[in-house]
């Protein structure tokens, strides 16, 4: 019997050695405060190092007791004290909009799962003193101040000043444009275009001089022969002569009533087709006479050029030139246009500003 109440005697210094350890206080920076002014609540808890502190936490505007509200709950903070002791704290941020005397009790604090309550406080909110016995002394709210002047007056002013200034940057842009572009340049050609004749006879001496009638490969002779004959028929008579066979263009030439020379192309042709699909040989003397036999053709068949055929014709705009020179007028005349719309404009703005001073 003696054991066991001396073991509960010793549990119970035990407890109490451990609840000495444990130590709430709250405390407020301020007893009094105006009608919707702020104070401030400070919660400290002492415990052993180790022992874990929670303190509450209120939610924006809830009450710590009727009629005062917690504007804010702070973040916890610990300090370590002497001989193993840990302080924890916390701030909330009180208001109240009742001027009365309210009581403030003490907070609730669990350590290792036991409540803790701290100090009781009072807080007295007080309203402003208002004089009801002189209301000559109060003011009614100023007026409202008149502007310096009013946007009606100067609206227009100002819309026709950006209207000016949208004509100036659409004439700076226009002007830019056209000083970018490349002044029109004309290349005068005086060179005569020559005729059909004068273009066959320059290609058969070429030929001669070439050296291809003494040479061995004839098709090759007879081919540009034959080639600068066609090209000269088509041009000086009209008919596709590269698309047809010999007995074609002897039958187009016979139509036009031109049969000079006809025997001695005929043979010409014969004789460049025997070369070119047969492989024929042909003497040296024959190549030449074809050659001659050609030329005489074109000298023979050819047409005399008129006087005024020879004047060179006036230089024609390629369809760039054209192109860029329509644009330097466009650009020219809108520069003219959007000036004069901006003189007219900035001229107007000036007499109606002029009419507000």
């Amino acid at each position: 019997m003696i054991r066991h109440t001396a073991i509960l005697l010793l549990f119970m210094m035990l407890s109490l050695t451990a609840g000495a350890q444990v130590s709430v206080k709250q405390a407020i920076d301020s007893v009094e405060m105006l009608i919707g002014s702020q104070a401030h609540l400070k919660v400290s808890v002492q415990a052993k190092k180790g022992q874990k502190v929670t303190m509450p936490v209120f939610r924006e505007s809830e009450y710590i007791t009727p009629g005062v509200e917690v504007l804010e709950t702070g973040a916890e903070q610990t300090n370590e004290l002497d001989n193993g002791v840990m302080e924890t704290t916390r701030e909330y941020t009180l208001t109240s909009f009742d001027d009365t005397l309210y009581y403030i009790p003490g907070v609730k604090v669990q350590v290792d799962g036991k409540e803790y309550h701290g100090n009781n406080l009072a807080l007295k909110v007080v309203t402003l003193p208002v004089d009801t016995l002189h209301p000559e002394n109060f003011f009614p709210p100023n007026d409202v101040q008149d502007p310096p002047f009013e946007w009606a007056e100067w609206s227009t002013l100002v819309y026709l000043l950006v209207v000016v200034l949208l004509f100036v940057a659409a004439i700076v842009f226009l002007y830019y444009r056209l000083k970018n572009n490349k002044p029109l340049k004309i290349k005068l050609s005086f060179k005569r275009k020559l005729p059909p004749h004068e273009v066959a006879v320059n290609a058969i001496n070429d030929i001669k001089s070439s050296g291809l009638a003494n040479d061995e490969n004839q098709k090759a002779y007879y081919t540009k022969l034959t080639d600068v004959l066609r090209d000269y028929m088509e041009a000086r008579f009209g008919f596709n002569a590269k698309e047809m066979v010999t007995a074609e263009i002897i039958e187009a030439l016979e139509k036009h009533k031109d049969a000079t020379m006809i025997m001695e192309l005929r043979q010409l042709f014969e004789t460049a087709d025997l070369v070119k699909f047969a492989k024929f040989s042909v003497l040296l003397n024959e190549n030449d006479m074809n050659l001659v036999n050609a030329l005489q053709f074109v000298n023979t068949t050819k047409i005399e050029e008129k006087p005024e055929d020879k004047e060179p014709k006036k230089p024609q705009l390629t369809a760039e030139e054209k192109q860029r020179q329509t644009w330097r007028t466009v650009y020219q005349v809108a520069i003219g246009v959007l000036s004069a719309a901006a003189i007219g404009v900035l001229a107007y703005a000036v007499w109606y500003g002029l009419g507000l001073f």
